[in-house]
């Protein structure tokens, strides 16, 4: 019986042993960290796995317990733990939802599996930079190099009227690009958008390469489009009449706390236009208008918030003024560097009528050469050459084309008058005016005589010379010279009239000179006196000139087709007498000048007097033999002195001549 015992507990020990071993009892995920539970403390090991995602323990003499049955979790880096029973115990498959460093230890009866996510993202998940960005000139266009560090995520390429825009998700941009680049950076949030300013005339093909993003940006080529005239005119004339029919319209708001942004497209409703709103255009309004042009509605909204409105066709553009600003700085700073981006070509321009160093300097002072543009003329044979960008040669043709016109001539015909004071007096030499001011009907008439017209002319008496004669009533020859403004009520006659026998009056010189607009004529009349001039060394006398005339210089301005300026400079100068300079006689002069700048109609003249002119005439007479006795000889003498004052008239009459 005894024996029975011993036998029955020797089976129920060596039997029932593995169900003493221990288990797993419970599992819990909290974030990175996963816990295991087991009833008794048990050794582990960790088995390589070549799967980033798995990871795989051996725990001895543990059953898998409550892993008999797949565990799930939706949240925290676990995401299935299940375990089998092995050899020597219980093996756990643990998966992972993204790679991660993993740390075990044991607290007690306790596994607990730390994972650190952080640092294995930092190792195999970093964010690419976009470190190298390169531009080459191609036989169609251009090709673009867009290098990465590391695989670039596929960019999204869109195009416009003015830009190609290449956005990246999630990429930094450290590259340091070429200013020959036409190139603008922005950082919206995690996206870096390169837009590219080559405007409607390119297209772009786009080549993804992992780490490198090829853009080959070619030129369209034109096609030609031939589209019947009448439907053409009728759509442009039906586009007029819609758009001046949407401007007519009127609306009538009564808002209050409304967004902007749905005011806008009501507004764009109403109107037949498009609207696209900047993302920047925000706030609420109160406003009530009634039967305001829908125009008006639009101007006062984006006044009252610092907006601005462009019509691009059928379509109105509403952002910030500032946003505005901006895209026209970039465009500016954009075209500039595309410009350095194109080909130079050498242009001859030949002038006909400029001068080429003029020409030269005022396409320098419009800065209309490129950075890259170079000039220089040939004076030989009056041309221009430049070098520049395609651009910059059409915009300097036509300016060149402007400037070298024919200049307009002016023929200035002078009339210089000499009249003896006591003839001036017998003949009634008298200043008279007539003018009816404007608007007015008041008169102003001045000292008058004789008729109140002159032979030649039609306008009131300015200067009225009559001439006196033996016989009351006599006909006397005349010419006369006349100015009148501009508005035809101020009228100047001058009239000469004298008696051929007299002798007392005449026209010294009546010459004439045809000079260019801006360009200085110069007339002189009257006499060059020679004189001695010693020289101080040798003591040899030379043989000197000096000028004693009235000098006249005219410079017109052309005002327009039928007046003009004239810059007048007159200069008399009469000789007094010779005076004794160490044995040497040199003439002594006066002097008279005066500067005027006057308006004239063409045709019109322009009248200068009181320049005087004084003459004295001595006259000595003897009887022959006895006047040579001396003392006695002054009774058989006699001396006579006439003394006579001349005024010196200029008349100038500027006439405009016409090319035909």
């Amino acid at each position: 019986m005894i024996n029975r015992r011993l036998i029955l507990i020797f089976f129920v020990l060596f039997f029932a042993s593995p169900l003493w071993a221990g288990e797993i009892n419970s599992v819990v995920s909290e974030g990175n960290i996963l816990k295991i539970q087991l009833t008794e403390k048990s050794e582990f090991k960790k088995i390589p796995q070549e799967d980033p995602f798995k990871l795989k323990i051996e725990i001895q003499n543990t059953k898998p317990g409550i892993l008999n049955k797949k565990m799930l979790f939706h949240e925290g880096i676990v995401s299935e733990v299940y375990a089998q029973e092995g050899d020597k115990g219980s093996i756990i498959e643990i998966l992972l939802a993204e790679p991660s460093e993993t740390e075990i230890k044991a607290e007690g009866n306790v596994l607990v599996f730390s994972f650190n996510k952080e640092a294995k993202k930092a190792t195999s998940s970093q964010i690419p930079k976009i470190i190298d960005l390169t531009m080459e000139k191609t036989d169609e266009g251009f090709e673009i190099s867009i290098q990465g560090d590391i695989d670039l995520p596929e960019p999204s390429v869109v195009k416009d009227e003015k830009y190609i825009n290449v956005e990246f998700s999630k990429v930094k941009f450290e590259a340091e690009p070429s200013k020959d680049i036409p190139l603008s950076v922005k950082r919206e949030g995690d996206e870096v958008i390169l837009s590219f300013f080559f405007g409607k005339e390119f297209d772009i093909e786009p080549i993804y390469l992992g780490d490198e993003v090829i853009l080959n940006i070619n030129k369209i080529k034109p096609k030609e489009i031939k589209t019947a005239e009448t439907p053409k005119e009728t759509a442009k004339t039906i586009s007029q009449q819609n758009s001046v029919t949407a401007e007519n319209k009127t609306i009538s708001l009564d808002l209050q706390d409304a967004d902007i942004v749905g005011v806008f497209r009501l507004l764009g409703d109403v109107s037949g236009y498009n609207m696209v709103i900047h993302p920047e255009v925000k706030g609420k309004i109160t406003l009530k208008l009634i039967n305001v042009p829908w125009t008006k509605a639009l101007d006062i909204i984006c006044q009252t918030f610092h907006l601005q409105r462009i019509i691009e066709g059928n379509i109105i553009r509403v952002a910030p003024l500032k946003v505005f600003q901006e895209e026209k700085k970039l465009q500016a700073e954009t075209k500039e560097l595309f410009k350095k981006a194109e080909d130079t070509d050498t242009k001859i321009f030949t002038l006909r009528y400029a001068t080429p160093d003029k020409v030269k300097a005022a396409i320098e002072g419009a800065k209309l050469l490129s950075p890259q543009g170079n000039i220089v003329i040939d004076d030989r044979t009056r041309a221009i050459i430049v070098k520049d960008i395609p651009s910059a040669l059409n915009d300097i043709g036509s300016f060149i084309a402007n400037l070298d016109k024919p200049i307009k001539q002016i023929l200035l015909e002078t009339r210089i008058v000499e009249i003896s004071s006591s003839f001036a007096k017998s003949i009634g030499f008298e200043w008279g005016i007539t003018w009816a001011p404007p608007g007015s009907r008041t008169t102003i008439v001045g000292s008058q005589s004789g008729t109140t017209t002159v032979t030649g002319g039609t306008t009131p008496i300015g200067i009225n010379l009559p001439a006196s004669s033996g016989t009351s009533g006599a006909g006397t020859t005349a010419f006369t010279l006349g100015y009148i403004n501009a508005s035809g009520t101020f009228a100047l006659d001058v009239r000469i009239s004298a008696l051929q026998e007299s002798g007392k009056g005449k026209i010294i010189s009546n010459p004439k000179i045809i000079t260019m607009d801006n360009q200085k004529a110069k007339i002189v009349q009257g006499e060059s006196i020679p004189y001695g001039e010693k020289d101080v060394q040798s003591g040899q006398i030379s043989t000197k000139f000096k000028d004693v005339a009235i000098t006249v210089e005219t410079t017109p301005h052309m005002i327009d087709e039928k007046s003009l300026q004239l810059d007048l400079n007159v200069i008399k100068e009469d000789l007094v007498e010779f005076v004794n300079i160490g044995g040497v006689y040199a003439p002594r002069t006066t002097k008279l000048e005066g500067n005027t700048k006057v308006s004239l109609k063409d045709g019109e003249t322009l009248v200068i007097g009181g320049i005087y002119k004084k003459k004295d005439t001595t006259r000595d007479s003897k009887v022959p033999l006895l006047g040579d006795i001396p003392l006695a000889g002054e009774l058989f003498k006699s001396t006579g002195r006439d003394e006579s004052l001349y005024e010196v008239m200029i008349f100038i009459t500027p006439r405009i001549l016409s090319y035909e």
